[in-house]
C-alpha cells in the first residue's frame, strides 16, 4: 500500500478587503478535504469547507459586517474555486 499525504494552501482575492484562505489535504486520490478562512479585513468572519465526498458546510459569524451581495460573491469564489480542485 502506498498511500502518499499532501497538504497546500492557497487564497483568493473576493474583493480588495474579502479574501479566502484555504487549507487542502489529500490522502492518495481518494480522500480530498478543503477547509478555509474567510476574513474581511484581516477579521476571520467566517468558515467554508468541502470534501470529495459531498459534505459541504458555510458558516458566518453572526456580525460579518457583509452585505447580501459580498456574501454570494464569497459563496461562488469558494465554489468555483473548489470545483477545480475536486475535480
Amino acid at each position: 500500500m502506498n498511500i502518499k499525504a499532501t497538504n497546500s494552501t492557497a487564497v483568493s482575492k473576493v474583493t480588495a478587503d474579502i479574501k479566502i484562505k484555504y487549507r487542502m489535504s489529500t490522502r492518495g486520490t481518494e480522500a480530498v478535504n478543503v477547509t478555509a478562512e474567510i476574513s474581511n479585513d484581516e477579521t476571520v468572519v467566517g468558515f467554508f469547507n468541502i470534501s470529495k465526498n459531498g459534505v459541504t458546510g458555510f458558516s458566518l459569524h453572526e456580525d460579518h459586517g457583509l452585505t447580501p451581495e459580498e456574501v454570494k460573491q464569497v459563496f461562488q469564489t469558494a465554489i468555483d474555486d473548489c470545483s477545480e480542485v475536486l475535480k
